[in-house]
Formats: structure tokens, sequence, C-alpha cells
């Protein structure tokens, strides 16, 4: 670890902050042994600071610090535990799991691992169908359990799986934006200045001096809307139907690459014929753009060399993965795939995809989602909640939650509650408490990666983690913290139990690497792999398993039609479905809540859930808001500032309004991850879950619908 004293004892070190998955190289300020400040590293890429790193120091010595293990004396939810030793506490959660084992079968145990122990390291060993020394996932797959489940319930897969999977034959990771030689670059369902890093932002901004065109498509002025040469503002919910009103109106006026659509894609004939229906007149009602702004749109995604950017915005209405699919389509549509400042393709690695475990059950919402179970090979947890209070597929009793608070993050939070209570083993691992913890048997301490030892794998490097602080407390690392657990139930030498275990069982199919970290080296290149060149689908540089031109899809085109989804009883064509809850489909609650609820987008002073007990970042955003329309707010008496009340035909929180005439009328942005006694001000009380429902989902994923409900305002 390279570090300089200066005259002030103030210790400079090199390293990898902590407080998220970011992985970002900084310089740290050690004031006697303590952090004090985080700077962008000057030598080690890639290098970034966000708002939360800037205040880690808070973070990491807040006095919410969990530090010791406890097990719970009183009733579940009435927060009374007493301190235990990590032996005597990992001793009681095994025998729980066990004789849960023994009463119903391994089935019954479940885990769950969330943002909070998203580090690579962690997602290496517990998150992947395979891990790299070739063990399964979950930490109960080893004992013959299937329900092994992630925030992959949640968020990201249909961005990252099902939509690219189903229109190209790839996962995101084998997609990427060629920014660099794009003309224009469109961000779709994605909010960069937010992101864990924000280092996409940052080179937005230097693309943009240099000429580059950004472009943004959102249903209200975020802080990237707000930093762009043109913003389309949509209503919550619409972005399906603009998609296929654009590709409607590119056909017509013969605005979309022939050449393209004729010889490497599939299913045009029938989407052609299906997007008719959504004529001009229907997309402007639907979305609240003008004339102009359609055209002006449309004139944009069918130029050559425009680039997209997007991410998880798109994922939850009743039409998510259909969505996502879409926009895919629309840049098929007019070329701009696999070619120069386009969406870049790479060919998919061969390799094992599934877990060397088999089960004799299939996990929890694998008969609900069966497309999830096959892509992802993890139980669909929205159905966690069916299986405790039901028993529907079976009995689930036990579960191990590391780094999430699910009676904050899924909907129906009252479900997720009453099956919290319900269970006979409840374990979780986090830094500070949660509302979760408040019914858990056993908490066990977890580390910030400052205190964690450790490796972290880059495109181009592999740089080890070197701890810049002692853990605080007793508190451990995550995998570790499994180790010890797994091996309490017999288990144990399915994961690392120390760093040198960790760094022998990730390399050990890389020798030349693994030698020099053992030689002491903390940053070893890695070969990047070179560049195929563009338009690998006439060269074969896209398919898996043969090198014949084409892409990776059964059909071997861009599938505008998926015989994937096909095979599983879904509609192949990315088919627009009207909101469960909304005007079309519940008019009656429209008469009575007539705005559209959108939750979930990302604000800079939180990561998902947590740091809401931060003082230091919680003054920056004092309450959590909600964004409306400025004549729906004046008829209603509301302005900026004032406290309002959110409701929908499940319940009501409160929050503060803040007024903007850039969301369109009838349409409304809720922040989220209130709603834990440990947090601040009004944030303690407004958990937005209150509010949604579980039972209304994307057929296909499986994922909440966040973003298309409906709620009134009214002032507090």
């Amino acid at each position: 670890m390279a570090e300089t004293i200066d005259e002030k004892n103030v210790r400079t070190v090199e390293g990898i902050c902590g407080i998220c998955p970011g992985n970002c190289a900084v310089e740290i300020d050690l004031l006697d042994g303590k952090i004090d400040k985080i700077r962008p590293s000057q030598k080690h890429t890639p290098s970034s600071i966000c708002l939360r790193g800037s205040k880690a120091k808070y973070i990491v010595y807040s006095k919410d610090r969990l530090t010791k293990p406890l097990i719970r004396t009183g009733p579940k939810g009435t927060a009374q535990f007493r301190e235990a030793s990590w032996d005597e506490a990992l001793e009681y959660a095994a025998d729980g799991f066990k004789k849960i084992i023994n009463k119903y079968g391994p089935q019954a145990l479940a885990s769950h691992f969330g943002r909070g122990g998203f580090d690579q390291v962690f997602g290496d060993f517990t998150g992947r169908l395979t891990a790299p020394d070739g063990s399964g996932g979950g930490i109960f797959s080893h004992l013959g359990s299937p329900n092994n489940a992630s925030v992959s319930s949640l968020c990201f897969v249909a961005f990252g799986v099902f939509a690219p999977m189903t229109t190209m034959g790839v996962r995101q990771q084998n997609i990427r934006g060629d920014f660099d030689k794009a003309d224009t670059i469109v961000v779709w369902g994605a909010n960069p200045p937010t992101a864990s890093p924000p280092t996409l932002y940052t080179k937005f901004k230097k693309l943009r001096e240099r000429g580059t065109k950004i472009v943004v498509v959102d249903h209200y002025d975020s802080i990237m809307a707000k930093n762009c040469d043109q913003a389309f503002i949509v209503k919550s919910g619409t972005d399906l139907v603009l998609v296929l009103g654009l590709m409607n109106y590119m056909i017509e006026n013969n605005l979309y690459d022939k050449d393209f659509v004729e010889n490497y894609t599939f299913g045009f004939e029938d989407l052609r014929d299906y997007v008719k229906d959504f004529d001009m007149d229907r997309v402007l009602k639907a979305t609240g753009l003008s004339e102009k702004e359609f055209k002006d749109l449309a004139k944009i995604i069918s130029s050559d060399k425009v680039a997209l950017n997007a991410y998880t915005g798109l994922e939850y209405t009743n039409s998510g993965v259909q969505t996502i699919r879409s926009v895919y389509c629309l840049w098929a549509l007019s070329g701009n795939i696999d070619r120069e400042g386009t969406i870049i393709l790479s060919k998919p690695k061969t390799g094992p995809k599934n877990s060397k475990y088999t089960y004799g059950l299939n996990p929890i919402g694998a008969r609900e989602y069966p497309l999830f179970s096959n892509l992802i090979g993890q139980p669909q947890f929205t159905c966690f909640p069916k299986a405790v209070l039901k028993e529907d597929p079976y009995k689930v009793a036990g579960l191990f939650n590391v780094g999430a608070c699910l009676s904050v993050s899924y909907p129906s939070s009252e479900l997720f509650e009453e099956s919290l209570k319900k269970l006979e083993m409840f374990v979780t691992v986090d830094r500070f408490m949660t509302k979760d913890a408040l019914y858990a048997d056993v908490i066990l301490p977890s580390t910030t990666y400052f205190e964690d030892q450790s490796y972290v794998v880059y495109p181009n490097q592999v740089r080890i983690r070197d701890r810049i602080i002692e853990p605080i407390g007793e508190s451990k690392n995550d995998i570790f913290i499994v180790h010890d657990l797994a091996e309490k139930m017999g288990i144990g030498d399915c994961f690392p139990k120390n760093f040198e275990e960790l760094i022998e069982r990730r390399f050990a199919s890389t020798p030349e690497v693994l030698a020099k970290i053992k030689a002491g080296e903390k940053v070893i290149p890695l070969p990047m792999p070179k560049f195929a060149g563009y338009e690998k689908f006439k060269t074969g540089g896209l398919r898996e398993n043969d090198d014949r031109p084409g892409f990776n899809t059964p059909t071997g085109k861009f599938e505008f039609k998926s015989t994937l989804l096909e095979s599983f009883g879904y509609d192949g064509l990315p088919v627009y479905t009207p909101a469960q809850e909304g005007e079309v489909n519940s008019p009656e609650i429209f008469k009575a809540y007539p705005i559209k609820l959108n939750t979930g987008a990302r604000i800079q002073t939180t990561f998902r859930t947590q740091h809401l007990n931060i003082p230091e970042l919680v003054q920056i955003q004092e309450a959590p808001l909600v964004h409306m329309n400025s004549q729906d707010a004046k008829e209603r008496g509301i302005e900026e500032g004032d406290q309002v009340i959110v409701s929908t035909v499940r319940g009501e929180i409160k929050v503060k309004a803040t007024i903007s005439d850039k969301i369109k009328r009838g349409d409304s942005e809720l922040n989220v991850g209130g709603g834990q006694d440990f947090q601040l001000g009004l944030w303690k009380d407004a958990n937005a879950n209150k509010l949604t429902d579980l039972t209304n989902k994307d057929p296909i994923s499986g994922f909440p619908v966040f973003k298309d409900l409906l709620c009134q305002i009214r002032k507090a």
C-alpha cells in the first residue's frame, strides 16, 4: 500500500473506496490512523469519487455500526437482543438451520443476498451459478436447497439478461456503447450522475464538450435530463408505446435500415403489422410529447452512429421486459447495432452456465416465472411470502440474508414483515440495524470494504484490495462470515476461510496471476481482448458455439420476434400491455387516484436503502421528495417544500413536494429507501413500498411494477 506522510502527520495511502461495490481507485488521508479525506486517485484507474464516498468517514465510524454478534432475547420486532461471541452466535444459527432441514428438508432453507453485500469477492463465491472454483451459488446450494436468491429478483436482469438474450442472444456483459465514436448518445432508463461509480457522467460531459450530442428520454427532470442537449420528457409507463410508435413512423417513412432488416433480423413482417396500431396521435396522447418532439426523436434514432446508454429504469411496468426489448429493436431497425458509434456486441464465452448441483424440487417461483428460473437459476424471491405464509409450493422456514432490507426493498412491505416474523430461524448480516433485523434471531456484524483484504478484477487488471483500517469492533468480511456459518453446518470447505485461501481459489485457473499476487504484486495487468471489429454479424464473430455469420440466437438473427420467449409461452413480439392499475384496466381506482406513481429513481445521497441514518448525508437532502407537476400542485394547493401525503389503495406516507414543469401533468416520482426507525427525520416513516403491490408484476421477469401505479397527493 503506497503511502506518504506530511508535516501534519496525515498519512496518505492509495486504496480502493469501501463504501459500495463501485471499486473506485482513491487517495485516502488517514488522520491518527482513521479515514479522513478521500479523493480520486491520480495513480490508478478507474478513479472517481461520489457524494457517498466523499462522506465515507461518517459512514465507517458511525455510532450506529453493528460491532458484535447479537442473539434475540424477546419477541420478534421488539429489538431485544443480547451480545454473543461469534462462536455462540454461529452455533445457534447453524443449529436452527439444521433443525429445519431435519423437519422439512433442505428446500425449506432460503438465502438472499442484496446490494449491501455485493462486493466482487462475495459475488464470485455466492452470487454466481458457478463459482470460480467450481462450487455452486448460495450457501444452501451445498445442502440441497434450490432457494438461493439475490436482488436479481428485483433488479437488473430484465435489462441485463432477459431483453438482450431475447433479441441478440447475449447478456449485458457482452454489450457496450461505442461512445467515443458516436455522434449521438441516447440515455434512456438511466441517470449516470447517480450511478456507482458516476464515471459515465464524467465521460459524457467530456464527450459533449467535444461535440457529441447527448439526448435523454426520461419521465422527469433528472440530473442527466438537466445536463444534456435535448431531453424528451414522457409520461411514466409509456416508453413502450413511444418505441412502437417510433418504429411505425420509421417504417412508414422509410427511415429504417432495409439491408440490415432484410438480411439480419427475424420477425420484421410481424413487427411491422403490429406497430401499425401505434399511430402518431395515439403516441402523442399517451406520452405527452409534441409532434415536433416525436419527429425530432425519430430523426435522431434513425441517424447513423447513435449509441445507447440504458439501465434499469425501464424494468418496472407490466411490460418491463418487452419495453427494454423494444428499445433494442428500435436500434436494430435503424441499423445501429455492432457498427461504429453504436451498440457493440462481443462473442459470449463458452463454459458452464449452471450450478453443479441438482435438486429434488424447483426453486420457489419457478412455476410462475419459468424463464426467470431457466435464465437466472435462482428463485424469484417475490414469491417468498407465499412460500412462508401459505407453504406454496412448499414450506420455507429459514432464511440467511446478507446486505438487504427485504421489508423496505420489496413491495407490500407488510407481507415481508409478516413472513420474517413467522420464520423459525432468520439470520441477517449487515453493518447497521435494519427493519428486517428487528425480526432476526441472529444478527452478524459486517465490515465495510475499507476493512477488508481482498481483490478486485477489472477488465484490464487485477488489483489487491489492501485493508485501509482494522475492522470496527468484531465485524467480519461477508464471505468469511459465510464460511464460518458453513463450517458450523459441516460444509466449510465450500467457501474460503481467509485471504490466502480466497486468492488461491479465485485465481487457480490463472496461475500466472496467482504467482504475481503471491510475489507481492498489488496491480497485475490483464491482457485486453483484441477488438474484433464492427459488423461481426457478417463475419461470424458473435455466435457462441460456431463461427457462422449472424447473431447468437436460435434463428441466427436479431429477433424482433423472440423464439425463446415463445418457447416459454410468452408473446414473441414486444407487445404492449396497459397498466394493470391504470386508467384502462382499473377506471374506478383512477377516479380516486389519478396521478401515476413512479418510484425508485436513484438519488446521490443513498445507496439503495443505505445511509439514511448518516446526518452528514441526510442533511444534503433532509426529506424524501415526491416530484410533481406544477399544475397538479396548484390544483391541490401544494407549494414547493410542503409536506404532502402520497396515498394509494394500499396505504399512505408523508414526504415533501418538489414542483416542476419538467414532469408531465398527472405524473409523479417518489424517492425510495425510507421506512426504518433507525433513519432520520421524515425518512424513517416514508417507506414507498407501503404503496406498492406484490401481486402486480411483469409476467416474464416477475419484477414488481414500481413505475406504473396510481396514487393521490394531498397537502399534509
